[in-house]
């Protein structure tokens, strides 16, 4: 069990990160029209959410800083540090200490987000499958970073990036906000484009990334005998980036493709092949 401090801190997180977001993104169209040019409002949640939940979780946050599985230069890891930072789901540092924790103890006790009763004694599969999925939030044991991150630590771009966490998840919503002003106009383009791109995307990026913890560590295909319940779930591997291809990935996290042929579309991976080509990235 995480001390007291930590606790409060990990509450105090989610109630800024994600009830407040989720709060605004269901009770804001009462009081304000924000349904209007639905073409718009889905070019900016999905637009922002590749941005964020593509490049800068899926690639950045994940294949990059968690596994390092292709080096980037400084100017493209500190992008991909911003733009994941944007998914308000903690600082680089925490972020990543907390996913190699999960591999290091993969449904069993000592993962802070197994859906399994295995990591949870006592727990039924449904109580185990809500604390996999969000319980998880607002109680989970806190990752040393001297253990899990120290290379993140020693690096001096990523902990600007890492203190200027507030700054980014800020941005993640302004950034919309913006453009939608710039196209639309007036103090409803402003509102309609910090509410589709920023807001919205949050709330529902949250769930899908959670999404990956739990569903696929109880659903799917496992065409790899791992020591853990993942599994490929492909119907969620769009909207992911490539990220529940997750069996895949459990039988080798080092490697930066998840999907495994034309038949498992991986978003993410094009993106890394992107960057090589430009010549921002190589391969390990």
């Amino acid at each position: 069990m995480p001390a007291a401090p930590f606790v409060s801190a990990q509450r105090w997180h989610f109630a800024r990160a994600v009830a407040l977001p989720t709060l605004a993104a269901l009770l804001l169209p009462l009081w304000v029209p924000l349904m209007q040019q639905p073409l718009w409002a889905v070019a900016l949640l999905l637009g922002m959410w590749f941005l964020v939940g593509g490049v800068g979780v899926s690639v950045g946050l994940h294949r990059h800083f968690s596994h390092r599985s292709f080096d980037a230069t400084p100017a493209l890891r500190a992008v991909l540090g911003v733009l994941g930072s944007m998914a308000a789901q903690g600082p680089v540092v925490y972020w990543v200490s907390l996913h190699r924790m999960h591999h290091a103890a993969s449904d069993r006790p000592g993962d802070p987000h197994s859906p399994r009763p295995s990591a949870w004694p006592g727990s039924g599969r449904w109580r185990a499958f809500w604390r996999g999925h969000v319980g998880w939030v607002l109680n989970h044991d806190v990752p040393r970073p001297t253990r899990y991150a120290r290379e993140l630590i020693a690096d001096p771009l990523l902990r600007r990036v890492n203190a200027a966490y507030a700054v980014c998840v800020a941005a993640g919503v302004l950034l919309p906000a913006a453009v939608a002003w710039a196209v639309l106009g007036g103090w409803q383009g402003l509102l309609f484009g910090a509410y589709w791109g920023g807001l919205v995307r949050i709330a529902l990026g949250h769930h899908v990334i959670w999404a990956i913890n739990s569903c696929c560590h109880v659903f799917g295909q496992r065409p790899h005998a791992t020591a853990d319940g993942s599994g490929n779930v492909a119907w969620l591997s769009l909207l992911s980036w490539g990220e529940s291809w997750h069996n895949n990935h459990h039988a080798q996290p080092v490697q930066a493709r998840f999907g495994h042929g034309w038949q498992q579309p991986d978003v993410g991976w094009w993106v890394v092949r992107a960057f090589v080509a430009l010549g921002w990235a190589r391969l390990r």
